[in-house]
């Protein structure tokens, strides 16, 4: 409670965006001036009958858009139709939960609020830093103190209708791995590393030709490695793949995953080394270091995996059709 408390409210004052995680195009957030700026008036939308300003507006285009300030107090011209309607579109919701909260008679237990509020003094180096900032975003306490409410009563109503209802019971978990086994069988793997010689896109008969005499002239001192290190610093010293500068080493490759002329790999036990293998960029050498045969992976591997998989999709799921219901009987005025 008390990290998510400072995290919104330290939006409302730095004009950053309460929404967090994997639902933040849904999430409340509330508008603020911007660098202390007066706040203008110009209306940009009406919900309910009830204006929201420019202020609102530019506000959540500086939360949507992290590197604002890194670009001259501008939005880049190619991303300022994006970035504003997705604005638009948090602002409306803004206001939407706000008033269905007030419509519900919703009340924010005062406890909470002040112990928000005490959190949130002490995160500033000072109570002269904090009144300064107050004071240069709101002009009063009090003004931000409105704002602070309207803030942790919208997520009130968020809690309830999004998050709460969004937890994934352990059984869930568990069912829907027993139910789709199939998607949790690790293929099979090999770990390998690599040494190749490449030839330019479009190459010519005799670059190819070339290419094939130094790939197996590297062969025979390729083979002659007697352990990884010593085929890593070979590959170092002579390969031309991007692998060059790990060793050579590609870490874990899947069935499937690998050209059709490499399946040869497949086959070999560890510390064998294949042929010289052909691919449209190149010719390659490989050397196997180990293998993982194909398994079922267990609940107990996959289930933190899956709680958090499935609960961002219930969330995600939830905060839409929350939100097209609050639209659904909402008058709304661009």
């Amino acid at each position: 409670m008390s990290r998510l408390v400072v995290t919104l409210t330290m939006g409302l004052l730095c004009g950053m965006s309460m929404a967090q995680g994997p639902i933040a195009s849904h999430a409340p957030t509330v508008p603020a001036t911007v660098g202390g700026a007066a706040p203008t008036t110009v209306v940009v939308a009406r919900v309910n009958g009830v204006a929201l300003t420019q202020a609102d507006l530019d506000q959540q285009e500086t939360a949507i858009f992290p590197y604002f300030r890194m670009h001259g107090g501008r939005i880049p011209p190619g991303a300022e139709p994006e970035i504003r309607s997705m604005a638009m579109q948090r602002i409306v919701l803004d206001e939407l939960l706000y008033q269905e909260a007030r419509r519900r008679n919703l009340k924010l237990p005062e406890a909470r609020f002040q112990k928000g509020l005490r959190e949130l003094r002490e995160s500033f180096s000072s109570p002269k830093a904090y009144e300064e900032a107050v004071t240069k975003k709101y002009g009063s306490d009090s003004a931000f103190e409105q704002r602070m409410r309207r803030t942790l009563l919208a997520r009130e109503l968020w809690e309830a209708e999004v998050t709460r209802k969004s937890v994934v019971t352990p059984a869930e978990v568990r069912a829907y791995y027993e139910n789709n086994k199939a998607r949790f069988v690790r293929p099979e793997a090999i770990s390998i590393q690599s040494i190749s010689v490449m030839f330019p896109q479009g190459a010519t008969d005799k670059q190819k030709e070339d290419a094939r005499k130094r790939a197996e002239e590297l062969l025979l001192r390729a083979r002659a490695t007697k352990n990884y290190e010593e085929f890593g610093v070979l590959a170092e010293q002579v390969s031309e793949d991007p692998w060059r500068v790990m060793m050579g080493d590609h870490n874990w490759v899947h069935r499937g995953e690998v050209d059709s002329q490499f399946n040869v790999i497949f086959s070999m036990k560890p510390a064998e080394t294949t042929g010289v293998v052909e691919s449209k960029e190149g010719f390659h050498i490989l050397r196997v270091n180990d293998r993982q045969p194909q398994r079922q992976m267990t609940f107990t591997e996959m289930r933190d995996r899956l709680a958090k998989e499935l609960g961002t999709k219930r969330r995600q799921e939830r905060a839409e059709k929350f939100e097209q219901s609050l639209r659904k009987n909402a008058k709304i005025e661009m």
